[in-house]
């Protein structure tokens, strides 16, 4: 009985991918993330419209799934269960052994965060600070405060340092960069394979950098992650 019981046992933690190997190392479970695909995505405790709205999301950033309530996707938000509206969510396995990769994961995430934060911020040229950012004082303070990185001042120098990324390949929070025809003039935090936010006239927005005004003065990508 005894030997039966622990064959059950054993099972149970193979299927929950939990099973502790020889070396005396727990192999990690795969999990279930949800990754929002819209910028200004409601964050809800219920899963309906009227239900109070806690906080908001934008595309690119990841959260734990949690399960589905009908047409409504439940994630892990400031350590509690929500809900945000399946049709803009994206939900894929990823296995938490990649240290590295969750590291880099979480930082994006916090970057996405920190940045929503500032939305209509003021541009002010010169800018570092929550009063006004100008571009590069904006990604600056972004990354300075949701990943402790410090970048160089400029958007020309925060281009040159970094290490490039191919545009099809930029996932967000890596920094997107343009030129008015002179140089590096403007740089911008990606938020998904084709928008960004950055603080550009009229302050701290979302924006296209593939099409529009930013996609015909697009020159390339960057990474500090």
């Amino acid at each position: 009985m005894k030997r039966f019981l622990a064959s059950i046992a054993t099972a149970a933690l193979v299927v929950s991918g939990l099973t502790s190997v020889g070396t005396g190392k727990v192999e990690a479970a795969t999990v279930t993330k949800v990754k929002i695909t819209d910028n200004g995505l409601r964050v809800r405790t219920a899963p309906s419209t009227k239900a109070s709205i806690v906080g908001k999301v934008n595309a690119g950033q990841v959260f734990t799934y949690k399960g589905k309530s009908g047409s409504w996707t439940k994630i892990s938000y400031g350590g509690k269960t929500r809900y945000v509206f399946s049709q803009y969510t994206k939900t894929y396995k990823s296995s938490s052994s990649a240290k590295k990769t969750t590291s880099t994961s979480s930082k994006r995430t916090k970057i996405l965060s920190e940045a929503a934060k500032h939305k209509g911020t003021p541009y002010v040229w010169g800018g570092t600070t929550t009063r006004g950012f100008d571009c590069s004082g904006f990604t600056s303070y972004v990354y300075k405060k949701a990943a402790g990185k410090t970048l160089p001042r400029t958007s020309s120098s925060q281009y040159s340092s970094s290490k490039k990324v191919s545009v099809s390949k930029v996932q967000p929070g890596d920094l997107v960069f343009f030129s008015h025809g002179s140089g590096i003039q403007h740089v911008g935090i990606a938020t998904s394979k084709s928008s960004m936010v950055n603080s550009e006239t009229g302050g701290v927005k979302y924006s296209s950098f593939k099409s529009g005004y930013w996609g015909s003065r697009l020159v390339g990508a960057g990474s500090y992650l």
